[in-house]
């Protein structure tokens, strides 16, 4: 089956932006704390999952993304009890959930620790996709120490990010096994490190992107591709990219932003681009150099914008730090990033396949906004260039949302707007919304929507890498324990467009459960190998872990099953543990 419905009453999640991207962090991370909780059981047996937890988890995201999210008359009286109430108690859902995934995901890593031979004064951190790969990570770090990769010997660099006894720092970690971790060590730095080198320009560049700033505009005036020979940003269109557009002129009811019609005459809207700003900063870090610049809005009085590009990935990160005033008239806010294209042809990601909105909508569907999961892309003859939304689902594209309805996509300027506010709703939805705000964007491109290679590093973008440090009161006891004291891996699939999902005990307790989702290749058989079991049994089953389908066992470790382009398969795991557990 192919083809999409669009999306009409989606839009109401960005009257409550602070909590939607509260629960896309929610989202990424649940299935990580899920996965090293069953590892952390697999490792040591004696150990059992709170499956309670993470039911609690689950459940409290699944009321947060339910669409109910506050009551009739939240609009028309958003100050009465009843509004007052109903949204804090949506709103408990994402930090309830928060809390649990934080909770189980540090509890397990803590436990996985316990079985690496690595004592007090190590950091371990845990890659929870299915493929190596390297990522920042943040951690607090004593003023006179460093940190030390235990497989290779070389000090990793690091970024302070905030100083004082402690140093809040990030580095990158290198390399991370698939579905596993790496050790490194936190010990008395030999030398003093250089202070990092600054300077005061509004061009910084890498390897790949020549990067133009725009202070005034707290954006980006130009993004030059190296390696393309192209300038990516539209140098005619009215905003910048990456400029804050601020959105006013809905009240006048009725009008079509206010309520789907044919008869309702169109709002006359007024768009207010982020201005009065200036550079702050740019910065040379281990991975790259950082910009810093900060403007103002019509009812946002501040905006601090970080723009971080990588001497070793081909990607711009965008940082949006928003201070918006609580404002009760109709409004609604965007981020613009508007490619240099004349005929673009649009592709974004969903949960399980990707979208053409001019060839995959159905007829009556929605045209006027879009959920994407990871990415949302634009191409054209020979240039694909792509923005992952992590914070705010919701899109529009060409332009920002008018009220115009149309039955058909049709041909549209290579603008996609991150749609992160509004508040026009009637009912049901937060009448107004204001305080600090938080969205992060991530900008790539290449010669084609290599759809497959954005899915993976959209999950990436998505999946922080975790990090436990070992302290003398995690392990007062020298025994032996089973797992290396410099990296491993858990699981390997060799396949480099399939992902793990999630691994998860059986509802019914009966061994553990595997989730596969194909990112766009084609039918194929796949190999999966797990030193943490030796295999009884591995059975294919359906969604809710019903039904029995047998699955060829590869040796003692291993199974293979066969998968479908954006299929999703289901696999039981019986089997003795491995490895033998460290005595707690």
């Amino acid at each position: 089956m192919r083809g999409d419905g669009g999306p009409y009453w989606e839009d109401g999640i960005a009257a409550d932006a602070y909590y939607l991207a509260m629960e896309r962090q929610n989202e990424d991370r649940a299935p990580s704390a899920e996965k090293l909780a069953t590892l952390s059981s697999l490792v040591n047996p004696l150990l059992a999952v709170d499956k309670a937890g993470l039911d609690r988890m689950w459940t409290n995201m699944v009321l947060m993304d339910e669409h109910t999210w506050d009551s009739s008359d939240s609009v028309s009286n958003p100050t009465s009890m009843e509004a007052v109430k109903q949204l804090a108690i949506k709103d408990q859902y994402a930090v309830e959930a928060q809390a649990m995934a934080d909770s189980i995901a540090r509890n397990s890593m803590a436990s996985l620790a316990n079985s690496i031979s690595a004592g007090p004064g190590n950091l371990v951190v845990f890659n929870t996709l299915n493929w190596k790969r390297s990522g920042p990570v943040s951690i607090d770090l004593k003023d006179e120490d460093e940190i030390v990769d235990r497989t290779t010997g070389k000090t990793a660099p690091v970024e302070i990010l905030d100083s004082g006894g402690l140093r809040h720092i990030r580095f990158v970690a290198q390399d991370v096994p698939a579905s596993g971790y790496k050790v490194y060590a936190l010990r008395a730095a030999k030398k003093t490190p250089a202070p990092p080198e600054t300077g005061y320009t509004t061009t910084i560049e890498s390897p790949y992107y020549r990067v133009t700033l725009d202070p005034a505009s707290g954006a980006v005036r130009s993004i030059y591709d190296k390696e393309l020979q192209r300038e990516l940003v539209d140098q005619q269109s009215p905003y910048r990219f990456g400029q804050y557009l601020y959105v006013r002129g809905g009240d006048k009811a009725p009008n079509t932003v206010l309520q789907y019609s044919r008869v309702y005459p169109a709002p006359h809207l007024q768009i207010h681009s982020a201005h009065g700003g200036s550079l702050v900063s740019v910065t040379r870090t281990p991975s790259g150099w950082v910009a810093r610049m900060k403007s103002q809005d019509m009812n946002t009085p501040g905006i601090a914008t970080g723009i971080r590009i990588f001497d070793h990935e081909k990607k711009i990160e965008f940082v949006e730090d928003v201070n918006k005033n609580r404002i009760s008239s109709k409004e609604a806010v965007y981020f613009a990033f508007p490619f240099a294209m004349k005929q673009p042809e649009f592709h974004y990601e969903i949960q399980n396949g990707v979208v053409n909105p001019a060839k995959d909508m159905y007829p009556g569907a929605g045209h006027e906004w879009f959920s994407a999961q990871h990415w949302v892309s634009v191409e054209q003859a020979g240039v694909s260039g792509t923005v992952m939304p992590l914070d705010a689902s919701l899109v529009t594209l060409g332009d920002v949302f008018r009220g115009a309805w149309p039955e058909q996509f049709g041909k549209r300027p290579a603008a996609i707007f991150s749609y992160v506010m509004n508040n026009y709703w009637d009912t049901n939805y937060a009448a107004s919304q204001g305080g600090h705000f938080r969205f992060r964007y991530v900008v790539t491109s290449a010669p084609s929507t290599d759809a497959a290679a954005l899915s993976r590093m959209g999950w990436e973008e998505a999946t922080p890498l975790e990090a436990d440090e070992v302290t003398t009161q995690d392990k007062a006891l020298d025994q032996p324990r089973p797992l290396k004291g410099t990296q491993d891996s858990f699981l390997a699939v060799q396949d480099r467009d399939l992902l793990l999902e999630t691994w998860k005990p059986a509802e019914d307790g009966n061994g553990t459960i595997l989730r596969f989702l194909d990112l766009g290749g084609e039918t194929r058989p796949v190999a999966v190998h797990t030193k943490l079991l030796n295999l009884e049994h591995a059975w294919q089953t359906n969604a809710v872990e019903r039904g029995a389908k047998p699955l060829s066992l590869l040796g003692p470790h291993g199974f293979q099953f066969t998968i479908h382009p954006h299929e999703i398969v289901t696999v039981r795991l019986i089997g003795k543990d491995v490895l033998e557990a460290p005595a707690l």
